[in-house]
């Protein structure tokens, strides 16, 4: 009998910084440039992999660009399990931290025309405004 739903992803066994180095070992092994992969990471395995003792200060570096991990860009959220993006999709790097923080146009709401104004007819004339009278103290 077919099983309707689909086959879960694997757990995985090692920490976030263990699982993203065998996947670009892998990619190196196979060829691929550092400068074309990304590491699309979870918010929580970035914090993870930021806190991790084991870590060492020299394989983290931070730039304008965002951080890297062994030279490789890593982009932070947006997925639902990390994974490494060797270069060879569509997918652009940055490209959801640009949409979200490009300006959105503000809603505007169209000006009314009075029927008065549109048949020609002119205006009633304004109510005078009633003055305050300053009190006085005795």
């Amino acid at each position: 009998m077919v099983n309707p739903h689909p086959q879960k992803p694997t757990r995985r066994r090692g920490s976030s910084a263990e699982e993203a180095r065998l996947l670009i070992e892998q990619a190196d092994a196979d060829g691929v440039k550092r400068a074309a992969m990304t590491l699309r990471m979870t918010l929580r395995d970035v914090s993870e992999l930021k806190r991790d003792p084991k870590v060492p200060m020299a394989d983290i570096s931070y730039s304008p660009d965002g951080m890297r991990y062994l030279g490789v860009a890593v982009d932070q959220g947006g997925v639902t399990q990390s994974t490494l993006d060797r270069g060879d999709t569509s997918y652009v790097r940055g490209a959801a931290q640009a949409a979200a923080a490009a300006p959105k146009p503000k809603a505007t709401r169209k000006k009314t025309v009075k029927k008065d104004v549109a048949e020609g007819a002119e205006k009633p004339p304004a109510k005078a405004k009633a003055k305050k009278v300053a009190a006085t103290v005795d």
